[in-house]
């Protein structure tokens, strides 16, 4: 969504960006609102945070610099985009963190009922590992997303799941493999802290796309102190010395899952290991300064004075990723972005807001239906 990362204070300019989702849906519609936006930049410098890679990025000046993962983007005319390597997943909050608690589930999986998440795959992998004997305990929190036309999900949405997960396993089995499938609140139907509290009660996470990169989920789980098994697209959140054992395990294909799984959950029955590295790359607690020193070294090199006030810097893992009116649900800022936009012009109420509020959009938000 329109994210408020820093205001404008006296010469120095704020940082606001939007989500591609904004960018492709309503911006580029709109060429008022593209005016609109081309006119902030008196005062902000425009970002934009890519929702997903794109190896087909079409440079746009409208937007002066780009959150995503140096391997994600390719700018098909070869120009050169400034480029902060760093998203919404890169700022898990505080909850996430270490546990040297009991754990309850061996393996947790949290994924949409979307078809990308390779959900059958998944299903597969836990009846290969039951039939050899591996009694693990496996928690799958699956939200389910809402039919709606206007988002056209419903052609990608694993909508059988519950028949698929009954027809697979006895009711024996569902026992230790808990399947909570999720239809409200999408697509975070928990708050932050009891989420954290699944993956502190876990000992090793999966995710089974072949294609998403950058995935919140994950980031999640390396800030709580525990390895992922996926495929290379999960391990992209990481630097490629810290993408190996015992933080990642790395699968090639899908027949390998089930033995990676088992090795991951050896290693961290004896595996000592601290997760201080992983951490130092997506905890909130460690990245916020990160990205302070990477703006302003954006700042440096296009010429601009920068500030160390009004930062916004809580919340980012989703408020980097939210939209304004796209969809319904935690994930959605009602206001238009139109609105949005406007308020932006009004410094004096935005300097407050950031100051007094650690949520800014959502307190615009609340202000805007008060109109």
């Amino acid at each position: 969504m329109g994210c408020i990362l820093k205001a404008p204070d006296g010469r120095v300019k704020g940082v606001v960006v939007f989500t591609t989702q904004e960018r492709d849906r309503v911006i580029l519609k709109d060429r008022k609102l593209q005016d609109e936006i081309y006119s902030l930049k008196n005062n902000w410098v425009v970002g934009l945070h890519h929702n997903w890679h794109d190896y087909n990025f079409v440079y746009n000046s409208l937007f002066d610099f780009s959150l995503a993962g140096e391997e994600d983007l390719k700018e098909v005319n070869g120009k050169m985009i400034l480029l902060i390597p760093m998203d919404a997943c890169n700022f898990v909050p505080d909850s996430f963190r270490p546990s040297g608690n009991e754990k309850f589930w061996d393996i947790l999986y949290i994924a949409r009922a979307v078809s990308f998440k390779r959900i059958p795959e998944f299903f597969k992998c836990v009846r290969s590992l039951f039939d050899d004997g591996h009694r693990y305990r496996v928690l799958f929190i699956c939200p389910i997303p809402p039919f709606d036309l206007n988002l056209r999900s419903i052609r990608h949405t694993f909508s059988s799941i519950r028949k698929v997960y009954d027809r697979m396993f006895s009711e024996e089995e569902k026992n230790i493999f808990n399947l909570l499938t999720i239809n409200y609140r999408y697509p975070f139907p928990f708050d932050i802290e009891t989420l954290a509290y699944f993956y502190r009660s876990s000992r090793i996470f999966v995710h089974f796309s072949d294609i998403e990169k950058r995935c919140r989920v994950a980031a999640y789980a390396w800030s709580s102190g525990i390895p992922v098994v996926g495929m290379d697209c999960v391990g992209s959140i990481l630097p490629s010395n810290l993408r190996v054992e015992p933080y990642f395990y790395n699968v090639h294909k899908y027949s390998e899952f089930p033995n990676q799984i088992i090795t991951a959950l050896e290693d961290n029955s004896k595996n000592t290991d601290n997760f201080d590295k992983v951490r130092r790359i997506v905890a909130a607690v460690h990245t916020k300064q990160e990205l302070i020193k990477r703006l302003e070294n954006l700042f440096f090199k296009m010429n601009l004075p920068f500030g160390l006030h009004g930062f916004s810097l809580s919340h980012l893992d989703i408020r980097l990723g939210r939209h304004h009116g796209i969809g319904k649900g935690p994930n959605t800022v009602l206001p238009s972005l139109s609105s949005f936009v406007k308020m932006l012009n009004e410094l004096e109420l935005l300097n407050d807001i950031i100051f007094n509020y650690s949520d800014p959009e959502k307190e615009i938000e609340k202000r805007s239906c008060l109109k």
